[in-house]
């Protein structure tokens, strides 16, 4: 059990990993002359999210690929792929897995990932199939998605990782077609709350659910 509640620290060690990355993306920033995303918050930590994620995303999606292929093998129609990073499931999306997909939107605002993101959509054979929109969910609307026309939504550990995760649920929820989908993976809270793990989860990330893979229907009354 001490070694199973040990493994709640990996967390900390992602967070220093990932801070390994900082003198990795100013060096590169600046050898790019890039110099404005040095002095801009918001920018810089785009690009050091994706100069880590470009290293530790593979990875990721390699440790929960038995989980998470079955669960995208599912998806079916028209597709919102909401934060796709760089693109380390697409592979589960592609022809060869799942032949029911007829589009995909990849809704990823961070820049940075979309080098990566267009490089694995030619791996994973969804040339014309992948559209990459470049935008945040707040904005769908703009890129000419209508409500109600998607049948599929995918959101794969991400809603634990962004603010108001209940809002962006408001939001994608309404472009789902009745009857439509939406197939989650994310973190799972522990039962043992009262141990030193469970003030471990509450301190890292308080929003886990107990429950790691759903899939959700849309159904209209």
């Amino acid at each position: 059990m001490a070694f199973e509640q040990a493994k709640l620290l990996r967390p900390l060690y992602l967070l220093l990993l990932s801070i390994s990355f900082i003198p990795i993306t100013v060096f590169d920033l600046v050898t790019s002359l890039q110099f404005g995303k040095l002095t801009s918050p918001s920018a810089f930590q785009h690009a050091w999210f994706g100069r880590f994620w470009s290293w530790f995303g593979p990875q990721s999606a390699e440790n929960s690929a038995e989980t998470v292929g079955p669960l995208l093998r599912q998806a079916k129609g028209v597709v919102l792929d909401i934060g796709p990073g760089s693109g380390q499931w697409l592979y589960h999306l592609g022809a060869a897995k799942n032949p029911n997909i007829t589009k995909v939107y990849g809704v990823e605002p961070n820049h940075e990932h979309h080098a990566a993101l267009r490089r694995n959509i030619t791996r994973a054979g969804l040339d014309g199939i992948y559209e990459v929109l470049p935008v945040g969910v707040e904005h769908l609307g703009d890129c000419g998605i209508a409500k109600g026309s998607v049948d599929t939504i995918a959101t794969i550990q991400v809603l634990c990782s962004v603010p108001g995760p209940q809002s962006i649920v408001k939001e994608l929820y309404p472009y789902l077609k009745p009857g439509g989908q939406w197939l989650v993976y994310e973190h799972i809270k522990t039962p043992h709350s009262h141990k030193f793990v469970g003030f471990w989860q509450s301190m890292d990330d308080p929003r886990c659910d107990p429950t790691r893979v759903l899939i959700l229907h849309r159904f209209d009354r």
